[in-house]
C-alpha cells in the first residue's frame, strides 16, 4: 500500500495557491495548555544511537499493531551556510559536500520514494558564507536550493545576520538596495529572470513572534499531506519549525529588531496542539539547536557526547509526548540518537554541515489508523570527488555525483566572483586557526585583532588603543598548505579565502571605555556571568590580562590583573577601544560594550583585514605567539 502525497508546488508570492502537498499553519503563541504533565520525571534521561555511520538506529512505538503499513520518508539537511562550492569540503575521510553533489543526491532520493517524501532543512541555509554566496546577498543558496524540491525550511540564527525584513526579501523575492546583482536567476521550470524570485520553500517559526503583531514571523508550521490507501484517509506530517530562543545572543541586536525569541518547548508544544486540531497527528520538529562534541566518545560524534546535557536534550525532556522525531542543527555535528525522558523515546538526527551529509528518516504509519508506528534515520555522506582528502591533495572531482543543471548554476556564480576571490592579497609564515588555548586564546583570533587595531589606531580613525575580536565570528581558518583555485603559491592567502574568515561585513567602532568597564567585559565571558557558555574575547597585542579559570565566587574573580602595553590598567583610567558592530551593540552577550561612549564608525572588517594581510608582505602575517591571556589559579 502506498502513501501519495498532494504535490502541487508553492507559490511564495501566492500563498493561497500552495494547496496540494502543503498547508501552511499560522498560529499565535498563545493556545490552550496541553493535557499532560511537562515537568520532566526524576528517571534519568537515556540517550543512546549510532557510533557510526552504519549503525541502525531504529525506534518502535507500534503498541502491538500489526495492520498494514506504509513507509514515508524525510530528507534532511542543516548549516548549508551558502557553500554552493565543494572547495576542499570533507569529512570522515571522504571529499563532500558542493550543491550540485547535494542536489544530485537529493533528486535521486526523492525519485526512490515517488509520492511520499517531504524536504526539510533545520536553518542557517544562509548567512557565514563563502564568497560565491556572500557577494551576491546570499541569493544563490536560496536559488540551488529551490532547485532541490524543499518544502519548508526552519529560520536559524544566521537567518536573521540582516534583519528581519531582509530575511522576508530572501523568502519573497524582490531586489535589495543596489539592485539584484546575482541575475540571471535561473527557475526551476525553466528560463530565468532578472529579478530574485525569492525562495520555492517556506520558513517556518514558530518561537519567533514579532512585537507588533505577537504572530511567528512565518508560519508555525507546514503539512505534508500523504493520500492513504485504502478508503482515500489522508495523513499528515506536520512540520514545526524553531531556531533557538538564545538567538539574541549571538545576532547583532539590530538583525532581531522588533522580534521576540521565545522558549523552544513551549512554542512547540503549543503548535502542536493546534496540529491536532487540524487532523495532523505526527508532528515533527525542525529545530535549529542540536548538541555538541564534549568528553570522550566512541566515534567522533557518538551520541552521548553531542547530547548529554546539551540544550536540545534539555528541550526535549520537556516535549509533548506526540512529538517523536526531531530534525536538529547549529552545532554542525553528524548524529543520529534516540533520547529517552518521560517515558517517551524519540528520534533525533543531525546532518554535520555545508551539505556534506544528507538524513533519510523513514517513518512507517499505519494505513488503517494513520498511526506512528516506528522511525529510522540514515546519515548519508554527499561525496563529490574520485580521490580522497590529505596533506596537499586537490580534489578530483567526479562528475557523475553532480546535479548538472546545479553545477551551471554554481559556476555562474563561481566565476562572477572569481577575479575578486582569487586575487592575492597578502602572506602567512605559519597556520593560523581559531584553535583556542585552555584560556580560549587563538592565533587567528590574535591576528584579526592586531588588524581591527591597525585600522583604527590613528587619530582621524579613532585613535584606538586596544581591540576585541569575538570568536562566534571566525569562520574559518587560514592554512599555509592551503590549496584553492586561484593557483596561488604556499602561503599565499587571496580574498577569498580572507572572506571565508571573515565573511560577515561588520565595520568597527571604536568607543571610549574606562579600566573598571574592560574588567566587567571580561568578566562577561565566562558561563553564569550574563552567558551560557564560556565565550573568549580574542584581543590585540596591546592587551593581555591574567584569567583564573577555576575561579568560583563570583564572576569578577576569573580575572586579575589588566594591562596595556606592558602597563597596569587601573579602574579610573580611560581608553579607546575598537570591537566590531556586532559587539558595539551587545552581540554575544557583552552588553558593557553599550556603556562605552563617543563611537566612531570606521572600515569594514574584512577591508581591515585584507589590508593588514597585505602590509605584511613581502614576509608575511607571522604567526603570533599565545601569551596575551595569562592563566592563573
Amino acid at each position: 500500500m502506498d502513501l501519495q502525497p498532494l504535490r502541487m508546488r508553492l507559490s511564495t508570492r501566492s500563498p493561497w495557491v500552495r494547496a496540494g502537498l502543503v498547508a501552511v499553519a499560522v498560529s499565535a503563541v498563545v493556545a490552550a495548555p496541553l493535557a499532560f504533565n511537562a515537568e520532566p520525571h526524576a528517571d534519568a534521561v537515556v540517550i543512546d544511537g549510532a557510533s557510526t555511520l552504519s549503525d541502525d538506529v531504529t525506534v518502535n512505538w507500534n503498541n502491538g499493531h500489526h495492520g498494514p503499513a506504509t513507509d514515508v520518508h524525510v530528507l534532511a539537511w542543516n548549516d548549508f551556510h551558502g557553500n554552493i562550492e565543494p572547495a576542499s569540503l570533507n569529512i570522515y575521510g571522504k571529499f563532500a559536500g558542493g550543491a550540485a553533489y547535494l542536489a544530485k543526491l537529493v533528486k535521486e532520493r526523492q525519485a526512490l520514494y515517488p509520492r511520499r517524501v517531504a524536504t526539510v532543512l533545520a536553518g542557517d541555509n544562509i548567512g557565514a558564507s563563502p564568497l560565491a554566496n556572500g557577494l551576491f546577498k546570499e541569493e544563490p543558496s536560496t536559488i540551488v536550493t529551490n532547485f532541490m524540491n524543499v518544502d519548508f525550511a526552519s529560520v536559524g540564527n544566521h537567518e536573521f545576520d540582516k534583519g528581519k525584513d531582509e530575511l522576508r526579501r530572501i523568502q519573497n523575492g524582490g531586489c535589495p538596495a543596489g539592485g539584484c546583482t546575482g541575475a540571471p536567476y535561473a527557475l526551476p521550470g525553466g528560463g530565468s529572470t532578472n529579478v530574485y524570485p525569492g525562495a520555492d520553500f517556506q520558513y517556518l517559526s514558530a518561537n519567533v513572534i514579532e512585537t507588533a503583531t505577537g504572530e511567528p514571523l512565518f508560519p508555525a508550521s507546514g503539512i505534508s499531506w500523504f493520500k492513504g490507501i485504502p478508503g482515500g484517509k489522508k495523513v499528515g506530517v506536520g512540520f514545526i519549525g524553531e531556531v533557538l530562543e538564545a538567538t539574541p545572543t549571538i545576532v547583532t541586536p539590530a538583525g532581531v529588531a522588533g522580534l521576540q525569541f521565545i522558549d523552544e518547548a513551549d512554542a512547540a508544544n503549543a503548535e502542536a496542539a493546534r496540529l491536532r486540531e487540524q487532523g495532523v497527528n505526527i508532528p515533527v520538529l525542525v529545530i535549529h539547536q542540536g548538541g555538541i562534541q564534549s568528553g570522550t566518545v566512541t566515534a567522533p560524534n557518538g551520541c552521548g557526547g553531542n547530547l548529554a546535557g546539551s540544550d536540545i536534550e534539555q528541550i526535549v525532556q520537556r516535549l509533548d509526548p506526540s512529538i517523536k522525531i526531531i530534525i536538529s542543527g547549529h552545532t554542525h555535528a553528524e548524529y543520529r540518537c534516540t533520547i529517552t525522558a518521560n517515558g517517551v523515546t524519540r528520534l533525533i538526527t543531525s546532518a554535520s554541515s555545508f551539505g556534506r551529509v544528507l538524513s533519510d528518516l523513514t517513518l512507517t504509519i499505519e494505513n488503517g489508523t494513520g498511526e506512528l508506528l516506528s522511525a529510522s534515520a540514515e546519515n548519508v555522506i554527499v561525496e563529490n570527488a574520485l580521490n580522497t582528502p590529505g596533506p596537499n591533495v586537490v580534489r578530483q572531482p567526479d562528475p557523475s555525483k553532480e546535479d548538472p543543471t546545479v553545477a551551471a548554476i554554481v559556476a555562474q556564480y563561481v566565476t562572477a566572483s572569481a577575479p575578486l576571490a582569487n586575487t592575492v592579497i597578502g602572506r602567512i609564515q605559519g597556520d593560523l586557526t581559531r584553535t583556542p588555548t585552555a584560556v580560549g586564546e587563538s592565533a587567528l583570533g590574535n591576528v584579526i585583532a592586531d588588524a581591527q587595531l591597525a585600522a583604527t589606531q590613528s587619530p582621524e580613525k579613532g585613535g584606538a588603543v586596544i581591540a576585541f575580536m569575538n570568536p562566534g565570528g571566525i569562520r574559518g581558518d587560514l592554512l599555509t598548505s592551503a590549496i584553492s583555485s586561484g593557483g596561488e603559491a604556499i602561503g599565499e592567502i587571496t580574498y577569498g579565502e580572507a572572506f571565508t574568515v571573515q565573511p560577515f561585513g561588520n565595520s568597527l567602532v571604536t568607543k571610549t571605555m574606562t579600566g573598571a568597564q574592560i574588567r566587567s567585559l571580561l568578566a562577561q565571558q565566562y558561563a553564569g556571568c550574563s552567558l551560557p557558555n564560556r565565550r573568549i574575547l580574542q584581543i590585540s597585542s596591546t592587551f593581555s590580562y591574567e584569567s583564573s579559570l577555576s575561579a568560583t565566587t563570583d564572576c569578577a574573580a576569573h580575572i586579575g590583573r589588566m594591562f596595556v602595553n606592558g602597563v597596569e590598567l587601573l579602574p579610573g583610567d580611560s581608553l579607546r577601544v575598537t570591537m566590531n558592530n556586532f559587539l558595539a551593540t551587545g552581540g554575544d552577550g557583552f552588553t558593557v560594550f553599550n556603556q562605552g561612549t563617543d563611537p566612531l564608525g570606521g572600515d569594514v572588517d574584512i577591508d581591515a583585514f585584507a589590508a593588514y594581510l597585505t602590509a605584511a608582505n613581502p614576509a608575511g602575517v607571522a604567526v603570533p605567539a599565545l601569551n596575551r591571556i595569562i592563566e592563573i589559579p
